[in-house]
């Protein structure tokens, strides 16, 4: 699986159609070819959300040579707001409706959280329309993933006090994240949802179940990704899912977040390989080898050994990635890093310096533009180093 590289799509094309209870549902497409279909996950907006650095290169990722869309659940984002309270079944009729809009007589799914009962569901009734199957952080019963004390418990805390809610469950699908990054995914979640709606939707997800008889009927070929200390959906509930699907295999990755495009360019890859039919390291650390950011903590990880940043460090390697191979002028990092307008500073080299040491093998990752300033390649590890 290689690093992502490649060019980033700068926009995407939200339209909209109308459910089967006539609410108008907003869905984003970007990029062009075979069909990647993402049923809807816990509360979105799909045009806010691809404003988020990390989320764009994640989806965008997705995207190189294929037709990504995303849409919003009734409820939520740009979907209408006021409807009525959801169901499975009606979950599930959602995604057969947007398939049917779009037309594709064949097409992956990429399952995310809570989606992963609705990707079921429709497969296994859908056979024919199913090319392949990826759930990421997912599972196929909500008793998997709360006991129904712990789930009255949120979702009484969402529907009493939105605002407390989201912070409880910002800390479970972001531990260890920034004050601001946490601050932000909180804020998002009260603006995308009202209190009501996050409460009743939060309940679903605990409650959402697909039968034994129904998950031995999807034929399709799975990859099943989850996150080992995953606080939202416990990976037990991902390794029963994988368990139980006939042709599934099972990719159990380091760290704790739950949401995907956080320190997401491993799962991005390993996703974009699974469904473009390329050959997936079936190792469960095969995603962790080589040289990768870990947003949450800070951290470079190289070859699975853990080197903390500075605050600078984290900040330079930090804004060359979301460049996406740009090359980013010492002028600009000052500015932007150092809040500082002292040209020609030897700062920026100096900590550049400092980070290829820690990046070891791969410093070659940043590039240096001679007369201009730096640019990130792409995990590139030297050539001697390459066995």
């Amino acid at each position: 699986m290689r690093a992502l590289g490649g060019s980033i799509p700068a926009v995407q094309v939200i339209r909209f159609i109308r459910d089967a209870n006539g609410a108008r549902i907003a869905y984003a497409t970007v990029g062009e070819g075979r069909l990647i279909l993402c049923p809807a996950w816990w509360v979105s907006h799909v045009e806010r959300d691809w404003e988020h650095p990390g989320f764009r290169r994640f989806f965008g990722r997705l995207a190189e040579g294929f037709r990504v869309v995303r849409y919003d659940r009734p409820g939520t984002g740009l979907s209408d707001r006021d409807v009525p309270p959801r169901t499975q079944a009606d979950e599930v009729q959602l995604l057969a409706t947007l398939a049917d809009e779009l037309g594709d007589r064949q097409f992956s799914l990429f399952a995310v959280s809570c989606a992963g009962p609705v990707a079921l569901t429709y497969a296994a009734a859908h056979q024919e329309r199913v090319r392949r199957l990826c759930f990421y952080g997912s599972y196929a019963r909500g008793a998997d993933i709360a006991t129904p004390d712990l789930r009255d418990a949120i979702t009484d805390l969402v529907s009493a006090h939105w605002g407390l809610g989201s912070v409880a469950l910002t800390a479970l699908f972001l531990p260890g994240a920034s004050i601001q990054d946490s601050e932000n995914f909180s804020r998002n979640q009260q603006d995308w949802a009202n209190a009501p709606q996050a409460a009743q939707l939060l309940r679903l997800s605990c409650e959402m179940n697909v039968a034994a008889d129904v998950l031995s009927r999807v034929q399709a070929e799975a990859l099943v990704i989850h996150r080992r200390k995953d606080r939202a959906i416990p990976l037990e509930a991902g390794q029963k899912l994988a368990a139980e699907l006939p042709r599934a295999r099972l990719i159990t990755l380091d760290g704790d977040i739950h949401l995907p495009w956080i320190d997401g360019d491993a799962i991005a890859d390993a996703v974009h390989s699974f469904l473009a039919g390329d050959e997936v390291r079936a190792a469960a650390s095969a995603p962790l080898s080589g040289c990768r950011l870990d947003e949450a903590n800070r951290e470079i990880v190289l070859d699975g050994q853990r080197r903390p940043t500075t605050r600078l460090e984290y900040a330079v390697i930090l804004t060359l990635i979301q460049a996406s191979g740009r090359v980013i002028t010492r002028d600009e990092m000052l500015a932007e890093i150092w809040n500082t307008p002292f040209a020609g500073s030897n700062k920026v080299d100096a900590v550049v310096g400092s980070l290829r040491k820690k990046l070891g093998p791969f410093a070659a990752s940043i590039e240096t533009v001679t007369g201009h300033g730096y640019r990130f390649r792409g995990w590139k590890k030297a050539i001697n180093d390459v066995h």
